[in-house]
């Protein structure tokens, strides 16, 4: 079976951008089959013409999947057993169909977001902090190398905290 990979622009910046993206490569004969490493795993097959559709929930119950289904989404992938993409035939309502509810989803993801950023902001303040003290060169290193664990974790909660914040205060600023 053939595979191809798709890299992603982050999820919390091109939600919208991505599920199109995702169709297109459908209609190509590339379809999403899982979530990978900084973007999605896509198997050959035959062209299709179906949506995308992205949604947030922490451990989903086998009632959250059969509400999508009776909707005429079909579960796809899912990553972290928060992030779930669906896929439905071009005319299936969509699975947010008012703003509200499309801010009170973007809001969740930018306070868990938000939560980890901060936790991981007062870490690397305090280790920063420690760092400033007089270490051996081994302990120096091991603290350096944590310090940078920490930058990447960083920077992998706090730029979608943003995303989602500037996604949340557009939407009300619209509506």
């Amino acid at each position: 079976m053939k595979r191809k990979y798709m890299s992603s622009w982050g999820l919390a910046f091109a939600e919208e951008r991505e599920m199109r993206k995702l169709e297109k490569m459908a209609k190509q004969g590339w379809h999403l089959e899982k979530f990978a490493p900084l973007g999605y795993s896509l198997v050959k097959g035959e062209p299709a013409d179906v949506q995308y559709s992205l949604d947030y929930r922490t451990r989903p119950d086998e009632e959250y999947f059969e509400m999508f289904a009776s909707s005429g989404w079909e579960h796809v992938t899912s990553t972290g057993d928060e992030i779930h993409i669906f896929k439905g035939h071009p005319g299936a309502r969509p699975i947010y169909s008012d703003r509200e509810t499309m801010v009170t989803k973007y809001a969740t993801e930018e306070r868990t977001m938000g939560r980890a950023a901060l936790t991981l902001l007062i870490v690397w303040l305090g280790l920063w902090i420690i760092m400033q003290l007089d270490w051996s060169s081994v302990m120096a290193t091991a603290l350096l190398m944590v310090h940078l664990l920490i930058t990447i974790g960083l920077i992998f909660t706090g730029l979608p905290y943003l995303g989602f914040l500037a996604k949340r205060k557009r939407m009300k600023r619209d509506s």
